[in-house]
């Protein structure tokens, strides 16, 4: 005789009402992920992006696939794929051309020289804070950092109203200087590094130009370019500058506000403009500016915008592998390079070593340690 036994219930049916609830709730917690990281990076990428002008356009590359060129940051090597959809896009960019050690970018929305002045008019009217923020401001890191692609360390100098900070000098001495050898010269600022200037500017000559130099204690960049054939130079100062007399007929100078706010009395007028260990440090904070993480970036479209076309940019800052040293200067690697040169020609690089161009490969351009630097100066021409 067999014992009546209730059947068991398969497991499954059991369990099924409560994998569509655990499903569900999976879902829902990925959708909001994913909503809060896109809400996260549109808010940060707007930070660092000039307002849409509504002709943008993302292109397609067809010749060209990404993931097969490479560049080193301190992470190690990453393709340019994942750098195109990760960094440069949230700036505003995107790869044109995977060429090395720097790739070619294009704008997808390029600002008209209007904004770009007046956007850096609005900047520079924010308040800010009695002494240089200490760190990089909270929820700001990834603006600043090339979404962690750039490495970073501490290095705080504050030069803002410093007592013992720099000031400007030899301004009146301007009829010895004139006579002073390059080697000279480039004492007053980085000795060595500083003579690259003369070299490319010995190389590609300024005969009869008219040219503006950004950021400029001492004029030893202004000398440099009166020695290879200037006619006439603007320095654009933070400082009140006061040229020697017998000078004033080929040198001036402008405040930085004065010289956005009268920005288009010098569009597209400089045959040449030069710029020497200045720009790394715009948006820092270090001497008292505003922080922007786009600082150098917006430096940059304004000197495009005074130039004329086929202009030349002598330009020099920390080389080496992405980073910033915080809030001392920007160390410029493929990427931070890559955006700095948008709508210009890299021509060559100088080194005050030699007196002609060298080839600045990857090789070259990442030869030091992590936060290790070299300072070269890079001649470009604006297309």
């Amino acid at each position: 005789m067999i014992a009546n036994r209730a059947n068991t219930p398969p497991l499954f049916p059991r369990i099924f009402p409560l994998l569509v609830v655990f499903g569900a709730l999976v879902i829902v917690f990925t959708v909001y992920t994913n909503s809060g990281s896109s809400k996260y990076l549109d808010r940060v990428s707007s930070r660092i992006k000039y307002p849409i002008n509504g002709t943008g356009f993302s292109k397609q590359l067809i010749d060209y696939d990404l993931h097969d060129y490479n560049v080193k940051t301190y992470k190690g090597y990453v393709n340019m794929y994942e750098l195109n959809e990760k960094v440069f896009k949230l700036y505003g960019y995107e790869i044109e051309k995977p060429t090395l050690p720097v790739p070619t970018l294009r704008m997808i929305n390029e600002p008209t020289c209007e904004l770009v002045f007046s956007e850096w008019l609005r900047v520079s009217q924010e308040p800010q804070p009695n002494n240089p923020p200490k760190y990089i401001p909270s929820g700001e890191s990834d603006a600043f950092l090339l979404f962690g692609y750039a490495a970073v360390e501490s290095w705080y100098m504050n030069d803002k109203n410093s007592y013992f900070g720099e000031k400007p000098k030899n301004w009146d001495k301007l009829s010895e200087m004139i006579t002073w050898p390059k080697e000279k010269l480039a004492e007053i600022a980085y000795v060595t590094e500083s003579v690259s200037v003369y070299n490319a500017m010995a190389s590609h000559r300024l005969d009869g130009m008219s040219g503006v130099v950004i950021g400029s204690m001492q004029p030893w960049v202004e000398v440099m370019a009166l020695r290879n054939g200037a006619e006439k130079i603007l320095t654009v100062e933070y400082n009140r500058l006061t040229i020697q007399e017998e000078f004033r007929d080929r040198m001036s100078s402008i405040l930085p506000v004065e010289f956005v706010r009268n920005w288009h009395t010098y569009a597209d007028k400089f045959d040449f403009a030069a710029s020497f260990s200045s720009i790394e440090h715009s948006g820092l904070g270090r001497y008292g500016d505003p922080m922007d993480p786009i600082g150098d970036l917006r430096e940059m479209l304004k000197i495009k915008c005074i130039l004329k076309k086929g202009g030349l940019l002598f330009l020099g800052f920390p080389l080496g592998t992405d980073a910033i040293q915080y809030n001392v200067h920007r160390i410029y690697g493929p990427i931070r390079l890559a955006m700095m040169f948008y709508g210009f020609e890299w021509l060559s690089t100088f080194s005050g070593g030699l007196e002609n161009a060298f080839d600045l490969n990857s090789q070259r351009l990442h030869s030091n340690v992590k936060f290790g630097m070299h300072q070269y100066t890079m001649v470009l021409k604006k297309l």
